[in-house]
């Protein structure tokens, strides 16, 4: 499974920072590649970006579905709608000792079916600067707003 974890300091105010992350609406327009989104319900969305897969670029349509939202903490589960790519992710709050704040953003994705021999490789590669690519761009948008 293809893993990736991105930490980044952020000095903004504990609430700003909270409400961000637990709005999907307003950090799913950051994925690098972003296309479209769908907001289904409260829990579940359609995300869809087109992914630079090296060698490969694609429109990536998946369905995020939140498993569990509380302030300093966002949990989804990710199912592929347009390939065979399943996976789950997070974004979480912590204080640091001088009272800045951290964002992680961690994401794990997986290719199955007849294509996962060339795909997690790929994704192998590709998680990694996704997640540290969102979360930068993350930081950047809630400390400018």
């Amino acid at each position: 499974m293809a893993t990736g974890q991105y930490r980044k300091d952020i000095e903004v105010e504990k609430e700003k920072l909270e409400s961000f992350i637990l709005n999907k609406e307003r950090w799913a327009v950051l994925i690098p590649g972003y296309l479209h989104h769908e907001l289904l319900n409260e829990n579940d969305m359609i995300w869809v970006f087109q992914g630079d897969f090296g060698v490969i670029q694609k429109a990536v349509k998946v369905k995020l579905t939140q498993t569990k939202s509380e302030v300093h903490q966002v949990l989804f589960d990710l199912e592929g709608l347009s390939d065979p790519i399943n996976g789950d992710g997070s974004f979480e709050i912590k204080q640091n000792p001088d009272g800045s704040f951290l964002l992680i953003g961690s994401l794990s994705m997986k290719a199955s079916g007849f294509l996962a021999a060339i795909m997690n490789p790929i994704l192998d590669n590709f998680v990694p600067r996704l997640v540290e690519q969102l979360v930068e761009e993350m930081a950047f948008t809630v400390a400018k707003e």
